[in-house]
């Protein structure tokens, strides 16, 4: 399939508006250390903040700060990358330290960079040797799970085994990889075999896991645990347990609640641009568009992210802005090929969207197969369902959405999109026995 061809949309303006809940996972976003020797980099179980180990070099006491630490490691790091081209653990420093970057800013450039750094350095590598678990983070964080597998595989391989630290977290690497297919079973194991290695490594990955198998109470206790765990927590890692307390409230409809906790998270981590979308996000399903609408401007300005341009153009059509939500929406566009060309498995979940804002549903349908090929996980199999039913694929839909209620996956929007799926099926009764149990999880759920 030709990525770019992907977006072949017709008129600018939209047939109808998207939700203003736009999924801020378009990058994992983490402080990771940089250090002079390889070391694990800290991987989420979904497409959501992991926690930071330290602090960025110059320190965190905001983003901004944060950011500007990270462009003076990458600086050294590239002098001496120059000067000793050969040796592959040098190049491996510098990759290391555009993920770092990229995982703080969402950036694909630094992705890219990486991915480029991290080929010159398996060239120079010795056999049984080279950045293997760079590279599997990156491909992890790309979404390419089989080929992230491959990279740990090889570190299976290695005369000298990592040490324990590390093993601990490859364990969780492959525990998150397990969870991208759907094997929640195995993903769980794989937690324990991390926190077996190194206690309470996988603490913030297993709050992920509850999450999102129905388990949000107890989430909320084990991020509230795993903060106090924490001996020399940095302001990213404080401000990312707020952040995701934030996101527990917002799955669940207490919007309010949620808004606070973000707001908290802005406090304690300032500048950082993935707080600021969910503040945006929550304040305007709270009515307050006009301020949402500030808060996407300064989002889009500092991130030039083509999913806030859309959250943004959806609220310029919300008050008939049409002229400039179109001039919004076509550069989002462009930006949306140029990401499905650099990496295409991680663009397909978030382009499908800009899609079906343009009312394309076969473009976003397509999108949808293909995340759902590269990530068959709950996330992906309730997308693709809602859409296979809006284009009238009633039994495809169906087999979608029975194979994520088989599975551990629990979330009120899969309770909610399996009512509008039996609903179209026939199964008028069992639609609104899973409208009730979606509206029992979230009250907001239907609005």
């Amino acid at each position: 399939m030709r990525h770019a061809d992907q977006l072949k949309l017709g008129a600018v303006t939209p047939i109808r508006i998207i939700p203003v809940l736009v999924a801020a996972a378009f990058g994992v976003v983490a402080l990771e250390r940089i250090t002079d020797r390889p070391a694990a980099v800290p991987t989420p179980a979904i497409p959501q903040p992991a926690p930071a180990r330290t602090a960025a070099p110059g320190g965190d006491a905001s983003y901004d700060a944060a950011f500007e630490g990270y462009g003076s490691a990458i600086a050294s790091a590239r002098r001496r990358a120059a000067e000793r081209p050969d040796e592959w653990l040098v190049q491996e420093q510098l990759a290391r330290a555009l993920l770092a970057r990229g995982r703080l800013s969402g950036s694909y450039d630094d992705y890219a960079e990486a991915q480029a750094v991290l080929n010159r350095a398996f060239r120079n590598a010795p056999a049984g040797a080279g950045p293997h678990l760079a590279q599997a983070t990156l491909h992890l964080l790309m979404h390419r799970l089989a080929s992230a597998e491959q990279m740990l595989d090889a570190i299976d391989r290695y005369a000298v085994p990592p040490d324990r630290g590390e093993q601990a977290e490859i364990a969780g690497m492959r525990g998150d990889i397990a969870f991208y297919r759907g094997d929640y079973p195995a993903a769980w194991r794989l937690y324990g075999e991390a926190d077996r290695l190194e206690p309470g490594s996988a603490s913030f990955r297993r709050a992920i896991f509850n999450s999102k198998t129905g388990r949000t109470d107890l989430a909320a206790g084990q991020f509230e645990s795993y903060r106090r765990s924490l001996s020399r927590p940095t302001r990213q890692l404080l401000a990312n347990v707020e952040l995701q307390r934030g996101i527990l409230h917002l799955d669940t409809g207490r919007w309010a609640e949620a808004l606070d906790h973000f707001r908290r998270a802005d406090a304690i981590f300032p500048g950082w641009w993935l707080v600021e979308e969910h503040i945006a996000e929550t304040t305007a399903l709270l009515g307050d568009t006009n301020s949402a609408e500030r808060m996407y401007r300064r989002v889009v300005e500092r991130t030039r992210a083509p999913e806030f341009m859309d959250a943004l153009a959806a609220l310029l059509l919300a008050r008939g802005a049409v002229d400039e939500a179109d001039r919004l929406r076509t550069r989002s566009r462009a930006l949306w090929e140029v990401r499905l060309r650099q990496f295409p498995e991680a663009s397909y979940g978030h382009a499908l969207d800009h899609c079906v804002a343009f009312g394309d549903l076969q473009c976003a349908l397509r999108l949808a197969r293909a995340n759902h090929a590269a990530r068959p996980y709950g996330e992906a199999g309730e997308r693709l369902a809602e859409l296979l039913t809006e284009a009238g694929e009633h039994a495809e839909a169906r087999l979608v959405i029975d194979g994520v209620l088989q599975s551990h996956w629990r979330t009120p929007q899969l309770l909610a999109t399996a009512a509008k799926v039996y609903e179209a099926t026939g199964g008028a009764g069992a639609a609104e026995q899973f409208r009730e149990q979606a509206l029992r999880l979230n009250p907001r759920i239907l609005d």
